[in-house]
C-alpha cells in the first residue's frame, strides 16, 4: 500500500484475512524492542500530539465498553509486583520527606493572627493569612504549580478585609462607650 492512498473494503478485508491467526515470533519481537529502545519523540512531536488530543472527551458509550472489557480480568501476581515496583516511590516516608522539602521553600509571615479552627494560607511564597479550615479547602490550590491560586488569594484577601474592617468597627465602638 503506498503512503497516502486508501484501501477498498475488498482490499482490507483481504488483508484482514491475511493476518488472521498469525502471531509474531518472541525473536522477531525482541528485535524490534530492541531497534526501539530508547527512542523518544521530539518535543515538536510531543507538542503536536499533544495539541491533537487537546480537550479529547471520551463518549459515555467507549467508558461502558472500556468498563465491560475490564470487568472480570485478573492480572498476574508477577504483573502486579511489576507494578508495584514500577510505581514505588519509596512509600509514606518518602512522600512525606517529599512534602517537607517543598514547605522548607516557603516563607512565614503571618499577616494575621490565628484563629481556632483556622489553617494558614500562602498568599506568596513569604506571606500567610490565618483563615477557616473549611474556607481554605473550599478550593483546590497548589503553591507550587500555582494551580487554583488566584481564586484561592482571592477569598484569603477578602476574608483578611474582612477581619480587618470588623476589627476597625469594634475598637470604634469601644472607644464611643468609653469616650
Amino acid at each position: 500500500m503506498k503512503l497516502g492512498q486508501h484501501m477498498t473494503d475488498e482490499q482490507r478485508a483481504k488483508e484482514s484475512a491475511s493476518k488472521l491467526g498469525h502471531t509474531t515470533s518472541i525473536e522477531t519481537r525482541a528485535k524490534i524492542s530492541s531497534t526501539r529502545m530508547g527512542i523518544r519523540p521530539s518535543p515538536e512531536t510531543r507538542a503536536r500530539v499533544s495539541e491533537i488530543l487537546m480537550g479529547h472527551v471520551v463518549t459515555p458509550e467507549t467508558r461502558t465498553k472500556t468498563s465491560a472489557w475490564q470487568q472480570g480480568r485478573k492480572l498476574s501476581p508477577e504483573t502486579c509486583a511489576k507494578i508495584a515496583i514500577a510505581h514505588w516511590r519509596g512509600g509514606q516516608k518518602m512522600a512525606d520527606a517529599r512534602t517537607r522539602a517543598k514547605r522548607r521553600t516557603l516563607g512565614f509571615n503571618p499577616l494575621n493572627s490565628p484563629l481556632s479552627g483556622c489553617e494558614g494560607h500562602h498568599v506568596n511564597r513569604l506571606d500567610v493569612i490565618y483563615m477557616p479550615t473549611k474556607l481554605h479547602q473550599s478550593i483546590h490550590h497548589n503553591q507550587h504549580t500555582g494551580r487554583g491560586m488566584a481564586q484561592m488569594n482571592a477569598i484569603a484577601y477578602n476574608f483578611l478585609f474582612k477581619q480587618e474592617v470588623e476589627a476597625a468597627i469594634a475598637a470604634k465602638e469601644t472607644t464611643n462607650v468609653s469616650g
